[in-house]
């Protein structure tokens, strides 16, 4: 059966600027926006510094493609204003399955 791509998602790579401790801070530059299908995988709560946060993690399944096969954890995607960071791609016959986590927290301008 066919995953139902109902969802429209932003995939994005950081530019290539460097700071004086050679962190990353180029621009995050938009790759394409595909059609995607989404199926949630746990909502866990953390403690952290302590505060509790909650993390959601999902699988996106995209239509198999050069770029889908080209993502990386370096990568990251926004669905509805929300950003998810990759954590891991693989590749399922016709499609590709995304893996990523998020915060929930909307991203600020």
């Amino acid at each position: 059966m066919s995953p139902r791509l109902d969802r429209r998602v932003t995939f994005e790579r950081q530019g290539a600027g460097r700071n004086a401790l050679n962190e990353p801070t180029g621009a995050w530059e938009s790759l394409a926006t595909l059609w995607a299908a989404r199926t949630d995988l746990t909502e866990t709560e953390r403690a952290a510094a302590g505060q509790i946060g909650a993390v959601r993690a999902a699988r996106f399944t995209l239509r198999r493609s050069d770029l889908a096969l080209g993502l990386t954890a370096a990568d990251r995607m926004k669905v509805g204003g929300h950003v998810w960071n990759i954590t891991g791609v693989a590749a399922r016959g016709r499609w590709v399955d995304v893996l990523a986590v998020s915060t929930g927290r909307k991203e600020e301008a």
